[in-house]
């Protein structure tokens, strides 16, 4: 009879509210990601996610943030390309 050890890694959202209450959801590195500059451990619910991608490429980046560090992230694009973002009914903003 042969023996098969299988380990599984299981992740718990790290977040918690400004009444200190914690979220309960945890899972494999498929549903819970980690912060791309502080490393806390996210569900869905809780980190924003950005896809970055060259004009014409296929190649896109994948980055998870829990929510102050995605202001950073975006702050630090708006300074070093302007702020793109699409403005609703007028195309990119200027």
């Amino acid at each position: 009879m042969s023996k098969k050890i299988i380990e599984v890694e299981i992740y718990q959202c790290d977040y918690v509210d400004e009444r200190g209450n914690t979220c309960d959801k945890e899972g494999e590195r498929q549903a819970i990601k980690p912060c791309a500059l502080c490393g806390m451990d996210l569900c869905s619910k809780h980190y924003d996610m950005v896809q970055v991608g060259g004009m014409g490429s296929r190649a896109n980046l994948v980055y998870h943030f829990c929510e102050d560090h995605m202001d950073e992230f975006l702050d630090t694009l708006i300074k070093t390309f302007g702020d793109t973002r699409p403005v609703g009914y007028a195309g990119m903003a200027k």
